[in-house]
């Protein structure tokens, strides 16, 4: 019997058995691992959006208040697993497009919409205490082919939860109210489905 042939495979077969431990996701670790590249939160959900003066197809300066109400199924932490936010912006808009800059302010829940700690404590993502992010942003509004005006805004969460990342919000207000726009008082609110993506910078 040829012993040193048979210590060599028995090596090889454990190290292929701890290789292979090693390779293979535990489920403590995998929900971290499915998240996209970079991202810290991925929500989604419905806005509305308010406009006074109301949106007519002649630009004119606007004040536009939103709020809006969405679950995150993509979270790295389950204490931000839902949100309301909402915020006040401005700018020269029409109901074809225009650009406008303002602020979002998103208080955060978990997957029964209950926040977790004393929103004192800022700085990290995730870290205790972060139930509240404020971000800086800056909107563009464009009609689609399929005439909904879809509303993309891109900023930087400046304090509270994810200080310091970058937050993407789309908004599409549906091309059924836009009738409105005709008249003279203009289209003065409108709703549709919104997404939220926070990344790390």
């Amino acid at each position: 019997m040829n012993t040193t042939g048979s210590r060599k495979a028995r090596r090889l077969a454990v190290t292929v058995t701890v290789m292979a431990a090693a390779l293979t996701p535990t489920t403590q670790t995998a929900h971290a691992d499915d998240q996209p590249a970079g991202s810290l939160l991925v929500c989604a959900g419905t806005v509305a959006a308010s406009y006074a003066p109301g949106l007519t197809f002649a630009p004119r300066a606007t004040s536009v208040t939103s709020r809006a109400v969405v679950g995150c199924p993509l979270s790295t932490d389950g204490r931000f697993a839902s949100a309301t936010f909402g915020g006040d912006s401005a700018g020269i808009l029409s109901c074809l497009l225009g650009p406008a800059s303002g602020t979002l302010t998103f208080h955060w829940g978990d997957n029964k919409g209950r926040g977790k700690a004393s929103p004192h404590h800022h700085g990290s993502p995730g870290g205790p205490g972060d139930t509240t992010s404020t971000a800086s942003i800056h909107s563009l509004a464009a009609v689609r082919p399929n005439g909904n005006i879809v509303t993309v805004s891109t900023g930087t969460i400046t304090d509270g939860a994810f200080k310091g990342a970058a937050v993407v919000t789309e908004v599409t207000l549906l091309a059924s109210r836009q009738a409105a726009c005709l008249t003279p008082r203009g289209l003065a609110s409108a709703s549709g489905p919104t997404t939220v993506t926070i990344t790390r910078v």
